[in-house]
């Protein structure tokens, strides 16, 4: 499979991955030919963490995007927070996640479903690298598309840890202490939640979001 081919739209915030670009980021045992099967894949590893039913999954089955729209099935939010639990449900490369946020100090800045949804044609921050997080909030912002939120971010990883190993995620849905925001890294190799100043650029870090959101 040729995953090195460049993608037709070429302006740097507009790099949607595809399909086959999460063929290699998973390592998954099967090779995901269809929406159905990605979406069959995340229902599947989002049971088996404790996060969601079969039945989350009824209200989009018929709805799934076409074969090469990259999606993202979130679970309903919890009320609260359990970063620690949360973060030890990430697996990279045989090395569990870890937390270092405490829950109380995050604030989401855009509101988010309580209701099972879906992400529709995810840019996961690769598309955003090397832009302050207070840039690409306001960026996201005036393209209409869905900033990560802690909660989003947090499913992405568990769903596709290795894209830890390209990139950092900035969540700028979500800010920490109200000057910083919570990101999602590998640090020595572990999955790692933290947070960073919303004013610093870094070349490994971009701040993923969603053209649109489904809900039931």
């Amino acid at each position: 499979m040729d995953t090195t081919a460049t993608p037709q739209n070429t302006e740097k915030h507009q790099f949607i991955p595809t399909l086959a670009h999460y063929e290699v980021l998973a390592s998954l045992p099967i090779t995901l030919q269809t929406s159905k099967e990605l979406f069959d894949y995340q229902i599947e590893k989002l049971k088996s963490k404790g996060l969601a039913g079969y039945d989350i999954a009824d209200p989009f089955r018929n709805r799934l995007p076409e074969k090469g729209m990259f999606f993202l099935l979130i679970p309903p939010p919890p009320k609260v927070l359990k970063l620690d639990e949360l973060m030890a449900l990430v697996e990279l490369d045989g090395k569990t996640g870890v937390n270092y946020l405490d829950p109380v100090h995050i604030t989401d800045l855009v509101e988010i479903p309580m209701t099972a949804s879906v992400l529709l044609n995810v840019e996961d921050g690769r598309g955003r690298l090397n832009i302050k997080p207070m840039v690409s909030r306001e960026e996201i912002k005036k393209e209409k598309r869905h900033p990560y939120t802690t909660w989003r971010g947090i499913i992405h990883v568990i769903l596709f840890p290795r894209v830890l190993n390209h990139h950092n995620m900035d969540l700028v849905g979500s800010e920490y202490n109200g000057v910083n925001v919570p990101d999602l890294c590998s640090f020595g190799g572990k999955p790692t939640l933290h947070n960073g100043w919303e004013g610093s650029a870094n070349p490994r870090w971009g701040a993923p979001s969603a053209e649109s959101v489904l809900v039931p």
